[in-house]
């Protein structure tokens, strides 16, 4: 290993901490999100939804990235973010249905025009796209409820492999981070379902 990579390898084992806290909390509220019911909006508002938890997958994946750039990491956590990658691939073909759907039910939608199909003749393949994301989700939610205790003992592994002075690091971090998003990207207090959201 040379100065160069010795010197990346200690700047990621000094921010382990962050990039951890980081990781997890973004995972959870994007669960969270995620068990937020969603019969009761509309599919525009089911799309900026879905592009929030997206953007939060997204950073949650960065960050997983980023922690197992250090030389403390414990073997879950390379699996941990294939899972994060292939979550964040089945939420975005959740939302290619739902803009398939959205160009099929707008008032001047240029596919029935350019189909040169009614609005009546769109709504039926508008239906097959909003079932088609509800069954991605459902099967996401599935998953994620197979997920829990998986996630739960990497975060304690995680957590055991941290000095107590790197410990305290990531539980003020930790506290930050879910305070900052908490606030910004707020949800019903019942899950959909009633399932409760995988958390550490």
């Amino acid at each position: 290993m040379d100065a160069k990579d010795a010197a990346r390898k200690i700047h990621f084992d000094v921010n382990r901490p962050i990039h951890l806290a980081r990781r997890d909390v973004f995972f959870e509220r994007a669960v969270e999100l995620l068990y937020t019911p969603m019969q009761n909006m509309s599919t525009a508002d089911r799309i900026k939804h879905v592009e929030v938890v997206i953007s939060m997958l997204k950073t949650a994946e960065r960050h997983a990235f980023f922690a197992i750039q250090s030389s403390a990491t414990v073997t879950q956590e390379s699996d941990f973010l294939r899972f994060l990658k292939l979550i964040s691939d089945n939420v975005q073909s959740a939302h290619s249905m739902m803009q398939h759907q959205l160009h099929l039910e707008a008032e001047e939608s240029f596919l029935c025009q350019f189909l040169s199909a009614t609005p009546e003749q769109c709504v039926l393949p508008a239906m097959h796209y909003q079932r088609r994301a509800e069954d991605i989700l459902q099967g996401l939610w599935n998953v994620l409820q197979l997920a829990h205790n998986a996630y739960r003992t990497l975060k304690q592994a995680n957590l055991q492999k941290l000095s107590d002075e790197e410990q305290e690091r990531y539980r003020k971090a930790y506290d930050s981070f879910r305070a900052d998003v908490t606030s910004r990207y707020t949800v019903p207090v019942a899950n959909n379902n009633g399932q409760p959201a995988p958390q550490g």
